[in-house]
């Protein structure tokens, strides 16, 4: 299966300021994050807030630079190009954000946030930009009729809708997907999520699938990466394939369940998150595990793969 996108030992280290009374720290928001997107699968990225999710998704598409690391898209070394190029390169991959409120331009119509791509692209549409509006928002379950509302008279769905329609303008191969239901209502979520199933069939679309929630990942993704504090600590193949790591197997079985028969106890965490700008020698999660070792507290352990199932643990399930 060939790879759209494949990145490798992607890192992104920021540095706090520095004052008379405050000396400079630095922390990884993202530390060596390697994966690989094979065409027209979804693999899906998911944690706890605060993991270094979004911020990988950002370094994908440069949209902001990173510190170390390779990430190719069909083969190119997107960090190799420059400015000029990385433009036309991102007419094939867009991304769909978090926050439908903040992410269109409360100043443009409906109709001007959708036909954005095409001027910053300094494109034509193959017919007429009117009938290209329409298209987009027939694709995304949107009447043609709203094209000229502006987004305060539109509801979270349906700027959500409007920011799917955009990012598709150009046709991209990729979606980039950072948390797209998360301010949505739940009712809302289910058809936010049926519609991008739908487009990734009629589209031959990959995503990439950014999450909090594992439940959703494993509904709608084929395979899944697990970060905690900006590492990945689990890779898994496919959403049916048993968690090995500690922390996964947390989060699986906090997931709600519609079944009563099926639902588990759910044993919360002990201990707290350690400061990314201060993280223990050893595996950052041994404070909260109760698999640790000595080893754990003294070794962070590398992410090893078995059978195409890779597991950052000493200790795995």
């Amino acid at each position: 299966m060939t790879n759209l996108l494949e990145v490798r030992d992607l890192s992104k280290r920021f540095t706090s300021g520095s004052g008379p009374f405050r000396k400079a720290r630095s922390m990884y928001a993202v530390n060596g994050v390697s994966l690989d997107l094979p065409k027209g699968r979804a693999v899906g990225v998911v944690g706890e807030s605060g993991c270094g999710k979004s911020t990988l998704a950002r370094l994908i598409l440069r949209l902001i630079e990173p510190s170390a690391g390779e990430v190719r898209f069909e083969g190119a070394d997107l960090l190799k190009k420059s400015a000029a190029q990385m433009r036309a390169l991102r007419a094939d991959m867009q991304m769909v954000f978090q926050d439908p409120y903040s992410a269109i331009d409360p100043r443009y119509t409906v109709a001007r946030a959708i036909i954005e791509p095409f001027v910053i692209q300094n494109r034509e549409p193959a017919g007429r930009m009117q009938d290209e509006v329409a298209d987009l928002l027939n694709m995304v379950g949107l009447t043609p009729g709203l094209a000229d509302s502006f987004p305060h008279q539109l509801s979270g769905g349906q700027k959500q809708r409007v920011g799917i329609a955009r990012a598709l303008a150009l046709r991209p191969s990729l979606l980039v997907l950072d948390e797209p239901t998360a301010s949505l209502d739940v009712s809302v979520q289910a058809q936010i999520i049926s519609l991008l199933a739908q487009l990734r069939d009629d589209l031959d679309l990959t995503y990439l699938f950014i999450s909090h929630d594992l439940s959703l990942v494993k509904y709608f993704c084929d395979e899944i990466l697990v970060m905690y504090l900006g590492r990945v600590v689990e890779a898994l193949p496919d959403t049916s394939t048993p968690a090995r790591h500690p922390y996964t197997r947390t989060l699986m079985d906090s997931t709600f369940e519609p079944d009563p028969k099926l639902r588990r106890a759910i044993v919360p965490l002990k201990g707290e998150v350690p400061s990314p700008f201060d993280l223990p020698p050893g595996c950052a999660f041994a404070d909260r595990c109760p698999q640790a070792s000595a080893l754990c507290r003294a070794q962070v352990p590398e992410l090893v793969n078995y059978s195409g199932h890779a597991v950052a643990c000493h200790n795995p399930i």
